[in-house]
């Protein structure tokens, strides 16, 4: 286990937290964790860009008070944790594009049910203590067994109606962004491995809609879906059926009417029959061949 501390120790303890949390973490569980420090905020992003690739994170353990300004109004501290987690967790992914879960130690003001709760679950962070369950055996719980969105939704008595982070749209074929990014996140990291970006489009075409894929597809890079045309059966599939429904739909936008008891009416030329346009290559690869 590797975690990223980023914590500040309380006034009233001579103890360092960090050897707190991990001498506790090693007696309940057996483990040992291999930690480092961070003592600002942008610390934090900084380590986690730099380790992506090499050495990544398994978890970040966070305190609010890690950089302390008691003249902010606490509208004012609000706004800020919500800017400072954002960016943390815009940086915080693994390698398959999931989230690194973060653990956030909350400041003595905030509640079990703190209103900011609902705003940094959207940013996907499950693991917030406050109040009475501020304990160092929590801590070493959550480093264990993270919650997931489901547990977090309860516990944080999350309103689905009240969040924001999905589309203004109301179609359930949007998909949210912060969803698709991590998506795209994943194939631009793994665009050189061909079995990683046909395993993981394999996964996405079972837990989407058709929309939805369109989207996701859209935003890959070339290089990915060049390989995913020439190697997965569900991007050819997909990709045909959107080339098949787009051609009926055309044929069906082109197609005209006639009453052919109307003597008048004739055979119009303007009558198009299916099959009979000369156009080549409608199901055409990416790399530019036929």
């Amino acid at each position: 286990m590797r975690v990223l501390f980023a914590v500040s120790s309380s006034e009233n303890s001579k103890d360092d937290i960090v050897d707190v949390i991990m001498n506790e973490y090693q007696k309940e569980y057996k483990k040992i964790i291999t930690c480092k420090r961070a003592f600002y905020y942008d610390a934090i992003v900084n380590e986690v860009r730099e380790t992506r690739d090499t050495n990544p994170y398994d978890l970040i353990v966070i305190s609010e008070d890690l950089e302390k300004n008691i003249k902010d109004s606490y509208e004012a501290q609000d706004e800020l944790l919500y800017k400072r987690m954002d960016d943390i967790t815009d940086e915080a992914y693994k390698e398959d594009g999931t989230g690194i879960p973060i653990i956030l130690i909350c400041s003595e003001r905030r509640s079990e049910r703190d209103p900011i709760f609902s705003r940094l679950f959207v940013l996907g962070m499950y693991n917030i203590l406050a109040g009475r369950e501020k304990t160092i055996q929590n801590v070493c719980s959550l480093i264990e067994h993270p919650r997931n969105k489901k547990q977090a939704k309860m516990l944080y008595n999350i309103n689905p109606k009240g969040l924001s982070y999905k589309s203004k749209s109301t179609s359930s074929d949007t998909i949210d962004q912060r969803e698709l990014l991590s998506i795209v996140r994943f194939f631009n990291v793994n665009q050189n491995n061909t079995e990683k970006c046909v395993k993981g489009f394999a996964k996405i075409s079972k837990e989407y809609s058709e929309e939805q894929i369109k989207t996701i597809v859209s935003s890959l890079p070339l290089t990915v879906r060049i390989k995913l045309e020439n190697n997965s059966k569900e991007y050819v599939k997909i990709i045909k059926e959107r080339v098949k429904k787009s051609a009926e739909e055309n044929t069906r936008s082109t197609l005209q009417s006639v009453d052919l008891t109307d003597k008048k009416a004739g055979t119009s030329s303007s009558v198009i029959i299916p099959g009979q346009d000369k156009k080549k290559g409608i199901f055409k690869k990416i790399s530019g061949k036929n």
